[in-house]
């Protein structure tokens, strides 16, 4: 029995999440620069040829990936403020959302986003895409702080430089618990408190 067109874009979507999720891994652990095409196909048993049907260079991919972390990250931030309750609740939510995941996915993420906002290697423009998108979440963050000072839930201070902060600390106990020297399991009261007025 052939297969439907849906059958196949099914298929062709299923792929291109699979080389994207591992071509996230390498790129991630090896940079930019040092990850080879055939390491990703490998991962995947894709051959190198078929690797051209669903992206037009290692570029493209890796400005892709980073594109949709980007995306999804302001996705988050955007959900967490639709969210009923207080502003408190929602950076709870968000922050919860935040550490549910996978740590090698979340520190893979953070990884390549820095990469990417220091690359020499990416154009211009597309850098410049990049650091208004990583600006619009931490935005997005600033408003829900500045929703809880104005309520009293929050400390006073400039709202845009506790968003930097609260992004920070999200990074930096990624980055910690990944080293694997001493982790630790991320409070959620204790990330909060250093917010609450």
């Amino acid at each position: 029995m052939a297969k439907s067109k849906e059958q196949f874009k099914q298929i062709r979507d299923q792929r291109y999440e699979e080389i994207s999720n591992a071509a996230l891994k390498v790129f991630a652990r090896k940079g930019f620069a040092a990850t080879k095409i055939s390491e990703i196909t490998s991962s995947v048993n894709l051959s190198h040829g078929l690797f051209y049907h669903y992206f037009e260079s290692k570029e493209h991919l890796y400005i892709s990936l980073i594109s949709n972390v980007l995306d999804l990250f302001i996705d988050s931030v955007e959900e967490a403020a639709k969210k009923e309750g207080t502003p408190k609740d929602q950076l709870e939510w968000l922050t919860e959302l935040t550490y549910s995941g996978s740590l090698e996915n979340a520190l893979s993420h953070h990884t390549l986003v820095i990469e990417a906002l220091q690359s020499e290697f990416l154009p211009k423009d597309i850098k410049q895409e990049f650091v208004q998108k990583f600006t619009a979440s931490l935005e997005g963050i600033c408003r829900i702080i500045k929703k809880g000072q104005e309520e009293g839930i929050f400390v006073e201070g400039d709202p845009m430089e506790l968003a930097v902060y609260y992004q920070s600390l999200t990074q930096g106990l990624t980055l910690w618990n990944a080293r694997g020297l001493y982790p630790i399991k991320v409070s959620l009261e204790r990330v909060m408190r250093l917010f609450e007025a």
